[in-house]
C-alpha cells in the first residue's frame, strides 16, 4: 500500500500565487495570511498533497512527459498519424501547440500551490497557536517539501523553455529564462511579468533545492513513505551543477547521497518499474500513484498512450524504433542451425497460410548469407538485395494458387526491417544482448502477454515492432472492470521513478572523470553495468575485474563521455524521459557529427529546437511585448 495519497481537492484548483520575500530564512518568510483551512499539521498535509498531485498533469507523468522527451530523443516513434505526437518526433514545434501550453500551465500550477501552501503553513507557525515542538518540525518539513517541488517546477521550466542551457557553447546568463512568480496575483496587471534572466532562474532553482535540503528530513516515518526527502534535494543540486559544468560542486552534492546508506541499487533492474518494489532503496524521487480511481486520486494513462497494440488495452500509438533497440545488441549472426530450424517450422510444400509462404521465400533470399555476422539490424536487413515489390507479387501469386486469402504487401512493415518475417529471422540470430532490453521493450518473437491479471490467458506478443514495456507489466488486462479489480480501464497505478540512484551513479562517474578521478568514474560505471548483467556490484567484488567492467575490449581508446558513458546511460535509462536532456546538456546535437545529422534529417534545427516556444496563449494573456518569444518561433 502506498502511504502518501495524492488527493486532488477542488479547494486547490484555483489556488492563487503566494508571495515570498525569502525562502532562505523561514522565520522571515512573508506572504498571504493563512486562512482557516490550515490549522494543524494534519490538515496541512492535505494541502501539501495537493502540490504533489500536480505531477500527474497531462503533460507530466500522466503520459505527456514521455511524448515530449522520448519522441524527441528518438527512443519512441509514432505508429499512428496523431497531431499530438508528430511535432515532437519531427520537430515542427509551433507556439500554438496545445501540449506546450499545458506543460507551461501545469508547472506554474505546481509553483502556485507550493507558494500558497508554504505561506499558509508559515502563517500558522507564526501565529503562535502551535505549541508542540514535534508538530512545528513537521510543518517546517512540509515547507521543505513545497520548496523542493517549486524548485523542481522551475528546473523543468527553465530547462525546457529557457533560451539556452548553461552548458550550451553560446550560453549568455543575461539571456531569457522564464517568469518568476513570487507574488499574490490579485489583478490582471500582476500577471504581466516578463521573463527573468537565465541566471536569475538557475539561481532560483539552486536556492529552492538548497532550502529544501536544509528543511527536509533524512527519512520519513512509514506514514509518509514516498514523500520527498533530503537526499532528493541533494541529488537534484548535483544534477543542476552538472548543467552548470561545476563538476566539483556536483560531486559534493552527489556524495551526500552516496554517503547515505539508505540508498542502494536494488538487486534486480526490473524492480524499478513494477508495482511490487515501489519506494525501494534505489528511488531518489518517485511520483506516487493511487491503486484506485475515483476521480479524486491520481494514476497515469501509460497503458493506453504508450502500450503497444493489444497490450494492456494499448492504442498502439508509439513503438521503439529498430535502430534504438539495436543499441542493446552486438548484431545478428544467422546460423545454419537457425536456418534449418525455421525451415523445419514451415509447411513449404503445401502451404496453408501467409506466414509459411512469405517466410520460406524470404529465407531463400538469406540462404547465401548464413553464418555472416552483421553489426546492426539494418545491416542484416540489407544483406540480400531484395526487390520487395516483386517479391510481394511472387508471394501473392503462390497464395492465390494455394487458395490462401491475403496480400502480403499490405502487411505492416513490408519491405522494411520491421517486416514480421524478417523480424522472425532476426530473433533467431541476435548476438548476446544487454539484459535491460527485455525489461525496457516488448520484443517481437520473444515476449508473451496475459490478458488477465492472474495470467491464465497467455499469448504471444502480437506485434512486429518493439513496444514500450517499462511500467506496463505483461499481465495487464485491457479491461480491469471485467476482472473485478479496483482500477479504471486503461489507467496505471505503478509509481514512476523520476530520479534513480543508477542515474546518479552515472552522473557521478561523469563528474569524477571530468575532475580527474578516473578510479571512481570506472567504479560507479561498473556498479551499474554489473547490476544489469546479474553480477556482484558491492565494493569488495569490484576489486576483481569482471567480464563487463570498464574498460572492455576496444574501450581503452574511446572517449569516456560520448563513447562509453552516453551509451551506458542509453541502456540503463532508456524510455525514462531523461536522454533528450542528456543530448542537449552534452551539446551532442550541435556538433557536426553522424549523431547530430540523424536528428537534423528528422527536422531538428540546432539554432531553434534546443528549447520549446513560449506558448502563444500565455503571451496573449501577459502581453506579446512582455513575454518575449524565443528566437526562431
Amino acid at each position: 500500500m502506498k502511504s502518501i495519497k495524492i488527493a486532488l481537492f477542488g479547494l486547490f484548483v484555483g489556488l492563487a500565487f503566494a508571495s515570498c520575500d525569502s525562502f532562505l530564512d523561514v522565520e522571515n518568510y512573508s506572504g498571504v495570511p493563512g486562512d482557516d483551512f490550515i490549522t494543524s499539521a494534519e490538515n496541512a498535509q492535505y494541502a501539501v498533497n495537493g502540490v504533489y498531485s500536480t505531477l500527474w498533469d497531462e503533460m507530466m507523468y500522466y503520459y505527456g512527459y514521455y511524448f515530449y522527451t522520448d519522441l524527441s530523443s528518438g527512443e519512441l516513434e509514432p505508429k499512428k498519424t496523431d497531431a499530438e505526437m508528430r511535432p515532437f518526433a519531427e520537430f515542427y514545434y509551433y507556439d500554438s501547440f496545445s501540449q506546450f501550453q499545458r506543460l507551461w500551465k501545469g508547472l506554474y500550477v505546481t509553483i502556485q500551490r507550493a507558494n500558497d501552501t508554504s505561506t499558509k503553513i508559515y502563517s500558522l507557525l507564526d501565529g503562535g497557536t502551535i505549541v508542540d515542538e514535534t508538530e512545528k518540525e513537521e510543518l517546517r518539513q512540509m515547507i521543505g517539501e513545497c520548496t523542493f517541488l517549486r524548485g523542481f517546477a522551475y528546473f523543468f521550466l527553465v530547462r525546457s523553455f529557457g533560451d539556452k542551457l548553461p552548458s550550451h557553447p553560446e550560453y549568455d546568463p543575461n539571456g531569457l529564462g522564464v517568469a518568476i512568480q513570487d507574488t499574490l496575483v490579485l489583478t490582471r496587471d500582476q500577471v504581466k511579468k516578463p521573463r527573468a534572466t537565465l541566471k536569475e532562474c538557475w539561481d532560483e532553482v539552486i536556492r529552492d533545492f538548497k532550502i529544501a535540503y536544509n528543511l527536509l528530513p533524512d527519512a520519513w516515518p512509514d506514514a509518509k513513505l514516498g514523500a520527498v526527502r533530503k537526499g532528493a534535494a541533494a541529488a537534484y543540486l548535483g544534477h543542476v551543477y552538472m548543467y552548470m559544468k561545476d563538476y566539483d560542486a556536483a560531486k559534493e552534492w552527489f556524495e551526500k547521497v552516496l554517503e547515505d546508506d539508505r540508498y542502494a541499487l536494488v538487486e534486480d533492474y526490473a524492480w524499478n518499474f513494477d508495482p511490487y518494489h515501489e519506494n525501494n532503496s534505489e528511488a531518489i524521487f518517485e511520483v506516487q500513484a493511487q491503486s484506485t480511481l475515483d476521480y479524486t486520486t491520481r494514476t497515469s494513462y501509460l497503458w493506453r498512450r504508450l502500450a503497444p497494440d493489444n497490450v494492456a488495452g494499448g492504442f498502439g500509438m508509439v513503438g521503439v524504433p529498430n535502430e534504438w533497440a539495436s543499441k542493446f545488441s552486438n548484431g545478428v549472426l544467422f546460423t545454419q542451425e537457425a536456418y534449418d530450424g525455421l525451415l523445419a517450422s514451415i509447411n513449404w510444400e503445401t502451404p496453408a497460410n501467409i506466414r509459411d509462404v512469405a517466410l520460406y521465400q524470404i529465407l531463400l533470399k538469406y540462404e547465401p548469407f548464413i553464418d555472416q555476422q552483421t553489426e546492426s539490424l539494418d545491416e542484416f536487413f540489407n544483406l540480400p538485395d531484395i526487390d520487395w515489390a516483386a517479391l510481394g507479387e511472387e508471394i501473392n501469386t503462390i497464395l492465390r494458387e494455394n487458395r490462401i486469402r491475403g496480400d502480403v504487401t499490405t502487411e505492416g512493415g513490408w519491405g522494411t526491417v520491421d517486416c514480421t518475417y524478417v523480424q522472425e529471422i532476426i530473433n533467431t540470430g541476435l548476438l548476446p544482448e544487454d539484459p535491460r532490453k527485455y525489461t525496457s521493450f516488448y520484443c517481437p518473437g520473444r515476449d508473451s502477454i496475459a490478458s488477465d491479471w492472474a495470467a491464465t490467458k497467455v499469448s504471444a506478443y502480437p506485434n512486429s515492432y518493439y513496444g514500450f514495456k517499462k511500467y506496463i507489466p505483461y499481465n495487464a488486462p485491457s479491461t480491469w472492470t471485467s476482472e473485478g479489480l479496483p482500477y479504471g480501464d486503461g489507467f496505471n497505478s505503478i509509481n514512476q521513478r523520476v530520479f534513480r540512484l543508477a542515474d546518479l551513479y552515472l552522473q557521478y562517474a561523469e563528474a569524477c572523470y571530468r575532475t580527474g578521478d578516473t578510479d571512481n568514474a570506472a567504479k560507479y560505471l561498473n556498479k551499474v553495468r554489473r547490476r544489469a548483467w546479474g553480477e556482484a556490484f558491492d565494493d569488495a567484488s569490484l576489486t576483481t575485474k569482471g567480464e563487463h567492467d570498464y574498460p572492455m575490449a576496444g574501450e581503452e581508446s574511446k572517449d569516456f563521455i560520448t563513447e562509453v558513458l552516453v551509451p551506458e546511460r542509453e541502456l540503463e535509462l532508456s524510455l525514462e524521459g531523461l536522454l533528450w536532456f542528456d543530448y542537449l546538456r552534452l551539446n551532442l546535437l550541435f556538433e557536426d557529427s553522424e549523431f547530430s545529422q540523424a536528428y537534423k534529417e528528422r527536422g531538428f534545427d540546432p539554432a531553434k529546437h534546443h528549447r520549446l516556444p513560449i506558448p502563444l496563449t500565455e503571451r496573449q494573456i501577459v502581453g506579446l511585448d512582455v513575454l518575449i518569444q524565443n528566437s526562431g518561433y
